[in-house]
């Protein structure tokens, strides 16, 4: 029989026995070794040959074994180990080659040799003579060991607790670095698997709403990557309270992926967790190398031990898990904990009642709930029973889980489940799981007094697709319940959300949600108020007036708190409403600063860090005007409400001139075209630099026929026309079908939607209503003025326009953007615009009006606060205020102005 060598396998396991003897006669810092089974000399290996733990399983260093025909000093075997060591986030490590061993500490970013033990190095020279020399290398081992111990004691070596080394470890991130290598198997998989394909896609579908501009393969990737190792970790840390989970220990290098999710199914019938052992989209498709390396840290987890480590560390481990996997697939709209805890406390007022997060993504509402009830004294098991979570997706539901567990409601019934919220009702049976018989429990969803959730961001243009019912199933709620046919247009998903849950609120309900801040101000906006205060009293509206509480995304948020009307439209003419704002930067601030900022708006309270504007709810439909200017004192508009026109009264206020081909319409220089044809276009607002402005660019504008052009002899024309007669647009339809329009030849734009003043749309630090010197088209990016009497004192109306006042009602209507931007729509301008009436005035007064303004077209317009300092302004608009008999109101408005445009400006925080 052939005697097998004696390699570093063999040397490894004796090595490993070894120290465990001596351990166990020595109560130091080095507690145990292990590591016998990350050893596979037919595989790649992620981790060392031994590895020495502390008291509570925290690694504290690695071993890299060879034989002495490798040298000590050879690059790959150090490279080797660093690299293992760099992965397991430990800052020391050894090398031994049985003739030497080096021990390496890191210092800054690099490891360095520190001590040296070489008393073997003449007689250890040769691979067939090491298990000879056993009672040498053994005391060389003790020798090690005791002066280890001695670094660990004196702080040469770092020690690092459990928690810290699984922190700084970089196994997770070592295992997504094949994120684009799995992407590219998913991809392969997905077209020979037309099942996969496209349950993919209708996951995509709403998930690329998360991960703008990012490829759908590699967020799936990446997703499935952290769900194996949550899988992993998760039953490792069951086997302390459930003894079926340790199959997950058989999960070894020979295992394939369908007997390892076979052996999860079998874990989640017996431990229950379904919510994060289940199948997931694409799991069984990673490459071979990836699921190489999964098995191995399975391994590691295998030798760490995790079930003994205690359930305070354990806890702390949930803690990390879910941390880091937020992290590392988190999207643009995950939920800040600091966010989610403040939105639970405002409306989670009685913590004995239930709570429901029907979009509960990763779960971090759920568990701010749950925080929240232990801390007022509520026990575990009565707090779970107490909170629902379900979203649409199942992803998120494996970290919800996660989030929601601790060991001390391990074993607990979680009311965890996967369904579209439009689609719960009241008395539908949710299916649960017993965790200790794996029974499937139904039981009837009855309700709940609180539903609070951070509701999806889907915009009208993706509704179609991922939602295509529910406008019509929303208005068909609305009819039933008001009698009124309301028409939801362009509102964006959480617009027809607060109706499906009106109906699982319990009597006295109340509801806690993010949205967007469209709502405030836009077209579709105003019937999601009107319509909200049907159903709701809408009791609190918050805003950051610093900085954005989704630093990854440009969207700026909302929240409502409003009480679930118990009879529809049963308004109490007593009811307020608060407009909210939070002057401090929540994503810096600390917990117990938070916390007097929600006990300050619990008790109605304001303080440097909270500004209220407390208005009557009716009062609120009757003002007529933007939500978005209430979080400003805005108690003088009624009162100078009698001075106020709208501007629609004096202008046609469109949309600029949209042709639908702007080759053909914006010709460039050198166009030969004659010169009857050429009118004046503004394109940009970028261009206006004073109050009174002249388009430079050129538009096309012919209402003449084709034939009428041949018999005037207009040639140059008519070759212009005829240079896109032949032309296709994008989508290959010629241009005289897609340019056509009723009334008018399709090489027509016709010169009645000229404008004599134009605003942006996109305001910035400058706010004003620009004057052509000549009338002209402006683009369509860009609000068009038209007069309608041409008998109009255009320079009076001007000037009153470009009043601080006119310049307040601008900000007004209109809603910040990620950047600081106003969102201000020609519609909205249309409808909502308003400024003083010159009818009031006096021919004097007019005249000193005009007078004062002329200054301030004869500079360049300034950053609206330095506008607002400047002398000139001061000048000018006092006489317009005292023109009005409205000065005493002067201080307020510039102040309502500046809070509008501060919250706006400080979003870019």
């Amino acid at each position: 029989m052939t005697k097998i060598s004696y390699n570093e396998r063999s040397w490894a396991i004796d090595l490993i026995t070894e120290i465990n003897l001596y351990v166990s006669k020595n109560d130091k810092t080095i507690n145990r070794a292990g590591g016998e089974t990350t050893i596979n000399t037919g595989v790649k290996r992620l981790f060392p040959d031994v590895l020495l733990y502390g008291k509570n399983s925290e690694i504290l260093m690695g071993w890299e074994l060879k034989m002495p025909d490798t040298s000590i000093t050879d690059a790959e075997f150090i490279n080797n180990a660093i690299l293992k060591a760099n992965i397991l986030g430990v800052n020391s490590l050894l090398l031994w080659n049985v003739g030497i061993a080096v021990l390496y500490v890191k210092k800054g970013s690099n490891f360095a040799p520190i001590k040296k033990w070489d008393s073997l190095k003449e007689i250890a020279t040769k691979r067939k003579e090491i298990e000879s020399l056993k009672k040498e290398w053994i005391i060389v081992l003790h020798n090690i060991l005791k002066d280890l111990n001695g670094f660990f004691d004196s702080g040469k070596i770092e020690k690092k607790t459990f928690i810290e080394s699984f922190k700084d470890s970089t196994i997770i991130e070592f295992i997504l670095r094949n994120s684009s290598v799995v992407a590219n198997s998913l991809q392969k998989s997905a077209r020979k698997d037309v099942k996969f394909l496209a349950e993919a896609n209708i996951w995509w579908r709403l998930a690329k709403l998360d991960y703008p501009k990012q490829n759908q393969w590699e967020i799936l990737s990446k997703i499935i990557l952290v769900n194996w190792i949550n899988k992993l970790l998760f039953a490792h840390i069951l086997i302390a309270f459930f003894d079926p989970a340790k199959k997950v220990e058989l999960i070894g290098t020979q295992i394939t992926i369908d007997e390892a999710i076979d052996i999860f199914k079998e874990i989640s019938k017996e431990c229950n967790f379904w919510n994060v052992f289940q199948p997931q989209l694409g799991e069984k498709y990673l490459d071979e190398e990836t699921w190489l390396e999964i098995k191995q840290f399975n391994v590691l987890l295998n030798d760490i031990e995790l079930s003994v480590i205690g359930q305070e560390l354990l806890q702390d481990l949930l803690q990390n898990i879910i941390y880091t996997s937020k992290r590392k697939i988190a999207g643009q709209y995950t939920t800040p904990m600091f966010l989610a805890r403040f939105l639970t406390s405002l409306t989670m007022v009685n913590k004995e009642l239930s709570l429901h997060d029907p979009c509960c993504g990763t779960g971090t509402i759920a568990r701010s709930a749950y925080d929240l009830k232990i801390e007022s004294g509520i026990s575990s098991k009565t707090s779970l029973q107490s909170i629902f979570c379900s979203d649409k997706v199942a992803f998120p539901l494996q970290i919800a889980t996660l989030a929601l567990t601790d060991p001390k409601n391990i074993g607990e019934i979680m009311q965890i489940f996967k369904e579209d919220c439009t689609k719960i009702n009241i008395g539908d049976e949710i299916e649960l799981k017993d965790p200790y018989s794996g029974e499937i429990i139904k039981k009837r969803y009855k309700g709940v007094d609180y539903i609070v959730s951070n509701l999806p961001f889907i915009q009208q243009e993706d509704l179609n697709i991922l939602n295509p019912n529910i406008k019509e199933l929303t208005e068909k709620i609305i009819y039933k319940h008001t009698g009124q046919q309301l028409q939801f247009s362009k509102g964006d998903l959480y617009s027809y959300l607060p109706f499906y849950l009106w109906n699982l609120l319990k009597q006295d309900g109340k509801l806690g949600i993010i949205t967007s801040n469209s709502w405030l101000a836009t077209e579709w906006g105003e019937v999601f108020r009107n319509t909200l205060n049907k159903f709701y009293h809408v009791e609190n509206v918050i805003i950051s007036g610093k900085g954005r509480w989704f630093k990854n995304a440009d969207v700026i948020t909302t929240i409502i708190i409003a009480n679930k009307r118990n009879s529809i439209e049963d308004v109490n003419p007593d009811e307020n409403t608060n407009f909210i704002t939070i002057n401090s930067d929540l994503n810096i601030a600390k917990d117990y600063d938070i916390q007097e900022i929600i006990e300050n708006i619990i008790a109605n309270i304001p303080n440097e860090n909270i500004s209220f504007q407390k208005y009557k709810t009716q009062s609120l439909f009757d003002l007529g005007i933007s939500w978005n200017s209430l979080f400003s004192d805005i108690s003088w508009v009624s009162k100078i409400k009698s001075k106020l026109i709208p501007a629609n009264k004096l202008f046609d206020i469109n949309r600029g001139e949209r042709r639908g081909w702007d080759p053909m319409f914006y010709p460039e220089s050198n166009h030969n075209i004659e010169n009857i044809y050429i009118r004046p276009v503004l394109k940009s607002s970028r261009e206006i630099e004073n109050l009174t402005t002249t388009a430079e660019s050129e538009a096309f504008c012919c209402s003449k026929s084709v034939k009428e052009l041949g018999a005037l002899g207009h040639d140059n024309t008519l070759s212009w026309i005829k240079k896109f007669e032949h032309e296709v647009n994008e989508k290959g339809n010629p241009l005289p079908k897609v340019l056509e329009r009723s009334g008018c030849y399709w090489h027509e734009m016709k010169d009645t939607t000229m404008a004599d003043f134009v605003a942006s749309m996109n305001f910035d630090k400058r706010i004003f209503i620009a004057k052509l010197n000549k009338r002209s088209f402006v683009n369509q990016r860009l609000t068009r003025f038209t007069v309608k009497d041409g008998n109009l004192d255009l320079e009076l109306i001007h000037a009153l326009l470009n009043s601080v006042l006119g310049i307040f009602f601008i900000e007004s209507i209109g809603f910040g953007r990620g950047l600081g931007a106003l969102d201000l729509s020609s519609t909205r301008m249309k409808k909502n615009l308003k400024m003083l009436n010159p009818d009031l005035l006096s021919n004097k007064q007019k005249q000193s009006i005009k007078i004062k303004f002329g200054k301030l077209k004869n500079r360049k317009i300034l950053p609206i606060l330095e506008e607002l300092k400047s002398a000139d302004r001061t000048d000018f608009d006092n006489v317009v205020f005292e023109s009005f008999g409205i000065q005493a109101y002067k201080d307020q408005i510039i102040d309502s102005l500046k809070t509008l445009y501060e919250i706006r400006m400080n979003i870019r925080l």
